[in-house]
């Protein structure tokens, strides 16, 4: 849910952040792609440090990560530090996913494995919906700019 949201959350955002740091469409998708690869990245080097740290200690060092880049996502000035901001961010949101899922699979019973699992991954809807939501509240309802939708993103998880 947690991924859906972030990921979601960039794409309801991104009219308005296009035009506040003045981006192209190439530039943007592109930053977006970046972070994604280093979701990738993230889910390795979070595997290997839960497996010498503990799936717990990684998964709150992940969370901590992807928490506090969202944040500055809302204070980037530019198209590079956006960029620098979403890459670390996806560090984090890949060893979340990563120490997640061995969490969720390491403490259900064998036989309900498949269903924790099938519920955590059909949740992606339910992350969008929230992003949806948070995305309309602030910058419709609240007459707030992207900035304050990262920043309300990182509450969200703490």
């Amino acid at each position: 849910m947690l991924d859906s949201f972030d990921i979601n959350l960039y794409a309801l955002v991104l009219p308005s952040l296009m035009a506040g740091l003045h981006l192209d469409q190439t530039t943007s998708g592109s930053i977006q792609s970046m972070m994604l690869l280093s979701a990738a990245c993230g889910g390795i080097v979070f595997g290997v440090l839960a497996d010498r740290w503990g799936r717990t200690r990684a998964l709150m060092l992940s969370v901590l990560i992807y928490s506090i880049f969202t944040a500055a996502c809302g204070f980037a000035g530019s198209a590079l530090q956006l960029a620098v901001f979403r890459i670390l961010l996806g560090l984090g949101m890949g060893g979340e996913w990563a120490s997640g899922a061995a969490l969720v699979s390491e403490t259900w019973p064998d036989r309900h494995r498949g269903k924790a699992l099938g519920f955590m991954q059909s949740s992606w809807a339910i992350g969008f919906i929230f992003a949806a939501a948070v995305n309309w509240f602030v910058q419709d309802v609240a007459r707030l700019d992207w900035r304050a939708v990262f920043s309300s993103a990182c509450c969200r998880r703490c």
